[in-house]
């Protein structure tokens, strides 16, 4: 399963939730748009096992998963990469799981039952669960591992304090005035209760982000206040409950991994799973030559059709949950204004943007939230490409030409950095467009590109003015975290009061038809104050080795919630 946080991805690698739905196998060559609702899985399967390399055929126990470089946090609370989360979501199991369906189902955990006033939810653990070194995994590292979420030197991205689910006494613990929480009761080594402040309908969403970690292991040198000591661990993970357990860390070379015999869900097929790091130049010719076994390829019509020919492999795209983003730095003067980044987003050619990248296998979005969800609503505002228009909203919102061709107000001069991520497909076509008809628009446009991993820290230290990125998202539309003021995801300094009150309200109703009314204003009120150029919504595409056997990937099941079932075949 996807992490039910909400995670941050490069344009390339946006992890789509997952869910298996199965589809027609053989693929659509049309030109024509595909449709990205619902969550159809178009499968291919590989017509020519005999061209298979041998490279690959002697490979009898062990998967290569090819992947970007990983930032070495492999820490089911502090992981924020997708390239971090996918590795760490092979070693530690989630509380609850997605469906095909985006519901949610039993993980380590039977499913909660609440009580009548809804701020009261009973946890079950499955039975006979243990760690891989054979220990006992219990309620209490489940409380344990909430304690670190809500520890007053967490700084990762999960919120149980302040965010949608508030779970009562976490405030205090977090300030260091208790050395509990209050709100949770061990009721024994299998069953525990955790009472809220206020109910929610993210509660059960909120629970399954909870990827309990074993308090003998992370628990030994911790101290409320700090959590120094668990992060001097992130990259030797060396007790888990996943599918796969922790082998040894090369930075920037590969992650190697062996099945965990301890597993409660059943041991693994594949003995060994290697994730080798690959780039976007890389990936497609390691799958052709048999260097590796899996990776996602940016979905367009030459990797299709190179993909096809290669005879030996196969793939698998869906709709992603999830969408491109071209974030504004709302704490910059000149972006603070709305008139200025619907000027922007008028005067880029998106649908070209999209086109030269994915062909007809994405489409332009205009709000936060992907065609597959149930709360969808597409806005008003289309934005589409009008470069004299935007020229025209600028002036008459007072932003003039001067003598240098760059446009001023009150002082301000309107430039923009923008920072992409090298060796990526769209950053490329976002600066061919936007290059020069930003520079038409009046603005001082520079750009840089950086690896991923230099991107997050840029976002994190606020040193960008604008930067392109992707967000993944969950079977819970609900993204409180990245678009309130005090969001544990807003990095770009977005506050806008209508848009908190609305986030309130949708986390106070239980009913999701009404839920769906106040996410249509939501989106109606995003799409008009515009925190972000929203830019597409596209398909990923998974490509395996043939000889892979037991993969169904889709928007809500991730394949890592379905490590232990697949096989090598010859």
């Amino acid at each position: 399963m996807k992490s039910k946080f909400i995670k941050a991805l490069s344009a390339l690698t946006t992890v789509a939730l997952l869910s298996s739905c199965g589809g027609g196998s053989g693929t659509e060559t049309s030109s024509e748009k595909k449709e990205l609702t619902g969550t159809k899985n178009t499968i291919y399967e590989a017509k020519d096992m005999s061209k298979n390399p041998e490279v690959a055929t002697k490979r009898k126990d062990t998967l290569i998963i090819g992947t970007e470089a990983p930032d070495g946090v492999f820490n089911p609370v502090l992981m924020e990469s997708a390239y971090d989360a996918y590795i760490t979501e092979a070693m530690f199991d989630y509380l609850l799981k997605n469906n095909a369906e985006g519901e949610i189902v039993e993980g380590l955990a039977k499913m909660p039952e609440a009580s009548d006033d809804g701020l009261t939810y009973t946890i079950k653990l499955q039975d006979n669960l243990k760690w891989s070194d054979g220990s006992k995994l219990t309620t209490k590292d489940v409380a344990f591992t909430i304690k670190l979420i809500c520890d007053g030197g967490y700084d990762g991205p999960l919120d149980l304090v302040n965010g949608k689910t508030k779970i009562k006494g976490a405030k205090e613990y977090q300030e260091g005035t208790a050395t509990d929480i209050s709100g949770i009761e061990i009721v024994d080594d299998q069953t525990m209760k955790i009472t809220l402040l206020e109910k929610t309908s993210s509660a059960i969403y909120d629970f399954a982000t909870i990827m309990p970690m074993p308090e003998s292991y992370y628990g030994k040198d911790y101290k409320q206040g700090s959590i120094d000591s668990i992060k001097t661990l992130n990259e030797k993970p060396e007790v888990s409950s996943g599918a796969y357990k922790f082998v040894s860390y090369a930075a920037g070379e590969e992650v190697k991994l062996v099945a965990n015999e301890n597993y409660y869900d059943g041991k693994a097929k594949i003995k060994n799973i290697i994730y080798k790091v690959t780039t976007e130049d890389t990936r497609l010719q390691m799958l052709q030559t048999g260097e590796i076994d899996m990776d996602e390829l940016t979905i367009g019509q030459d990797n299709v059709e190179s993909t096809e020919a290669a005879g030996f492999l196969s793939y698998q795209y869906f709709p992603t949950n999830g969408y491109g983003y071209m974030a504004f730095n709302h704490a910059k003067p000149a972006l603070s204004d709305k008139v200025v980044r619907q000027a922007l987003a008028t005067a880029l050619n998106r649908e070209k943007i999209v086109d030269s990248v994915y062909d007809h296998y994405a489409s332009v979005v205009n709000v936060n939230q992907s065609k597959v969800s149930w709360a969808f609503y597409e806005g008003k505002n289309k934005y589409e490409y009008d470069l004299e228009k935007a020229k025209k909203m600028l002036d008459d919102a007072g932003w003039k030409e001067g003598s240098d061709g760059i446009r001023e107000k009150d002082g301000v001069k309107l430039s923009i950095h923008f920072v992409g991520t090298s060796n990526n497909p769209v950053v490329d076509s976002i600066l061919s467009v936007a290059t020069d008809d930003w520079k038409e628009l009046g603005v001082d446009f520079t750009s840089e590109k950086v690896d991923f991993n230099q991107m997050l820290a840029k976002q994190k230290a606020g040193e960008f003015d604008m930067l392109f990125m992707a967000w993944g998202l969950t079977a819970n539309p609900n993204d409180a975290d990245i678009y309130t003021s005090n969001g544990s995801y807003n990095r770009i300094n977005y506050s806008n009061s209508k848009v908190d009150e609305l986030y309130s309200k949708i986390n106070s109703e239980l009913d999701q038809e009404k839920q769906k009314e106040l996410y249509k204003e939501l989106y109606t009120e995003i799409n008009e104050d515009l925190p972000c150029i929203f830019m597409y919504q596209r398909s990923d595409m998974w490509v395996m080795n043939g000889r892979v056997k037991g993969f169904d990937i889709s928007p809500y099941v991730h394949y890592t919630q379905m490590l232990n079932k697949i096989t090598l075949e010859n």
